[in-house]
């Protein structure tokens, strides 16, 4: 059966756009019927139009109507079309014949907005203003009117950087469970010196977990440093070069320190012999201050009527995305997550959730979702490395609206489930351990004569040992008899019982 492309894959087709692959894609069967949809492995969905389902002709301004009412926005298809003066000029026939219509000043708008087309062009009397996202179907940002046209641009950022969020079921599930009213219970909940102790681990499992994400062990002098840079987290300061430099400066050894965004091309690649391969080639360095600007833009929805968790999403992703130092940009980008949740007050002061240790637990998803973006743009670019990698040339253009613009959905539904985990798994089971090992140390004490160090320790090694002292461990107790040992993993396995079995679950 002959399809024939629709949309958005009409248009690209057309004008032989070089754009990452759409998601979901349209197309008109040559026969009448139904409509159907069809799901690929890769999880891309095509929808079939019948032929008495479409109106329109095989032209630039049906596909674009066609696109804007049907298809999910796609802001960097329609910012490479109109890079093309021919889709300019026939936006601008469209709009001078039916000045009225919402299409027409749609298209308009995003020729103007992305491509900095200029329209001789005056709204009619009583023309109704017309956003440019339903705000059923995405999560949108205040509303900036352009007058000319008489429409309210409701994204989430500027050209430079634009990411778009739909309300999937999922999505809105996540919002509606209010998990900044969940983190406040659990956190009332706990007894002042309990609290204090958990926020210890706390601090420490996400510093252990960000360094451990990019395949590093730090010493004890940088694990200090980055706890304060988390306790920093939430203050009251710009969003500038400035600030991401002393940001910077603050997690990575004085070696490679940076004093400024990068003025070179840097490039993402796995090791091994031959790997003159890059698996990611972020922005161009021109591109970049732009691009942190409308970071800034992003991150300012925090005080906007925007999820906070959705707006910390989409700025920590868009951080890494565009990778404006050689080094520390992925331990900056989950430390954005932690600065911006607590300048909304979704954490409170001192406390941190280990993100990190979330995303560790799911890294194949962790991993999938940063790929899902580098891969389809770096697959666009023809580049050439070096036998040893050490220099790259990148030989095709990189448009800014190859980078500007992507589908966070599911980068918002992963920080909210690992938000999600952090409150009902890490910090649950934080709790079970510390009151465990209270109760524990309060029954062994009556009875068994050790330094508390080395009690804290033998308990330790019991509960790390899921109950028991294993045989290595043993000689470091050979004060204390079998019969005194086998006691003390009883009493452990008493008291920690709920804790191994909150646990399993989690494992």
């Amino acid at each position: 059966m002959a399809h024939t492309p629709l949309g958005y894959s009409a248009l690209i087709s057309k004008f032989s756009l070089r754009v990452p692959p759409l998601l979901a894609t349209s197309a008109l069967s040559d026969k009448t019927g139904v409509m159907s949809t069809h799901t690929g492995a890769d999880g891309s969905i095509k929808t079939v139009y019948p032929r008495n389902r479409y109106r329109g002709e095989d032209t630039t301004v049906d596909h674009l109507t066609f696109a804007l009412r049907k298809e999910p926005m796609n802001l960097t298809v329609l910012a490479a079309l109109f890079e093309h003066q021919t889709a300019v000029d026939e936006v601008r026939q469209w709009l001078a014949s039916t000045p009225g219509s919402r299409y027409a000043r749609l298209a308009a708008f995003y020729a103007k907005w992305l491509a900095g087309a200029e329209f001789d062009y005056k709204l009619p009397t009583g023309a109704a203003r017309v956003p440019t996202l339903d705000e059923a179907k995405y999560v949108t940002g205040p509303s900036q009117l352009d007058a000319q046209l008489g429409i309210l641009n409701n994204h989430l950022g500027p050209a430079a950087l634009c990411p778009l969020v739909r309300r999937t079921e999922r999505l809105e599930a996540f919002i509606a469970a209010d998990l900044p009213g969940m983190i406040a219970a659990a956190i009332n909940r706990l007894e002042p010196e309990v609290l204090a102790r958990a926020v210890d681990y706390l601090y420490l499992a996400e510093t252990r977990s960000t360094y451990s994400i990019e395949k590093e062990l730090p010493d004890n002098q940088r694990v200090a440093k980055f706890r304060r840079l988390l306790e920093f987290a939430g203050a009251a300061v710009s969003l500038d070069e400035e600030q991401f430099c002393e940001w910077q400066n603050e997690i990575i050894s004085t070696i490679r320190a940076e004093y400024s965004y990068r003025d070179r091309q840097n490039w993402l690649s796995r090791g091994g012999r031959l790997r003159n391969i890059a698996d990611y080639i972020p922005p161009a360095p021109a591109q970049v201050e732009p691009m942190m600007n409308g970071l800034a833009c992003l991150a300012g929805l925090i005080k906007a009527k925007v999820d906070p968790i959705i707006v910390a999403a989409c700025v920590s992703f868009g951080f890494v995305y565009i990778h404006p130092f050689h080094d520390g940009n992925g331990r900056l980008h989950r430390f954005l997550i932690h600065h911006l949740l607590r300048q909304a007050g979704v954490t409170p002061e001192g406390i941190v959730l280990p993100v990190s240790a979330s995303m560790l637990k799911n890294l194949p998803v962790y991993a999938g979702l940063l790929k899902d973006y580098s891969g389809p743009r770096t697959s666009l670019l023809n580049y050439a490395l070096d036998a040893d990698s050490d220099t790259i040339l990148i030989k095709s253009p990189q448009p800014y609206w190859l980078y500007a613009s992507f589908d966070a959905t599911a980068l918002c539904e992963f920080v909210f489930e690992c938000i999600e985990q952090c409150v009902e798994e890490d910090l649950t089971l934080e709790i079970r351990y510390l009151k465990a090992f209270d109760a524990s140390k309060a029954r062994l004490e009556g009875w068994l004569d050790l330094p508390q160090p080395r009690l804290t320790n033998l308990i330790d090694l019991i509960v790390r040992n899921h109950g028991e002292l294993s045989s290595r461990k043993r000689s470091k107790f050979t004060d204390l008899t079998e019969e005194e040992i086998a006691r003390i993993e009883e009493v452990v396995r008493d008291e920690y019982a709920d804790y191994f079995e909150s646990q399993a679950k989690t494992a």
